[in-house]
């Protein structure tokens, strides 16, 4: 699997939520980076950021999902949470002995290819929604951006 270039196309029209994507697309890059240098630290750090990242997004995803009264929301949270015991597992996997490499090449390639397949058919039927939102929620956005990433000015 090759570096991720993100493309335009992958955008929801929710710039909050397309600058998460775009970070979590870095963050495969970075792994990728480090699977092709064979840095095992590496790998091991960048997995963290990436969990705690989507993790996180998956979050503020949700709260803003909830917020717009988005009435698939019971659905799209299913989604993540089956996404997030792949996830679990694969942590578990890393950290109980499974090569490290092998754990970071089946995320890349399965990440990428969730994300992008997640971008295209559950958070583009929510945009339009939430793009209403947000017009009114500034100031929750400010705050949850606050809460949950520990700063308003986190590279979102």
């Amino acid at each position: 699997m090759s570096y991720f270039i993100w493309d335009s196309t992958y955008d929801i029209g929710v710039d909050i939520i397309d600058r998460q994507h775009r970070r979590i697309a870095d963050y495969i890059n970075d792994l990728h980076h480090a699977i092709e240098n064979n840095d095992v630290e590496e790998v091991y750090s960048v997995m963290e950021r990436l969990k705690d990242y989507t993790f996180d997004h998956f979050s503020f995803e949700e709260q803003l999902m909830e917020r717009a009264g988005y009435p698939l929301l019971a659905a799209h949270l299913q989604v993540h949470r089956r996404f997030s015991a792949q996830v679990e597992e694969l942590s578990v996997q890393l950290y109980g002995g499974t090569d490290p490499m092998s754990v970071a090449r089946k995320v890349r390639t399965g990440l990428m290819r969730w994300l992008l397949q997640h971008i295209k058919d559950e958070d583009q039927n929510y945009a339009e929604l939430v793009r209403k939102s947000l017009r009114k929620e500034s100031g929750w956005v400010s705050a949850t951006l606050k809460r949950i990433f520990g700063s308003v000015d986190h590279p979102v």
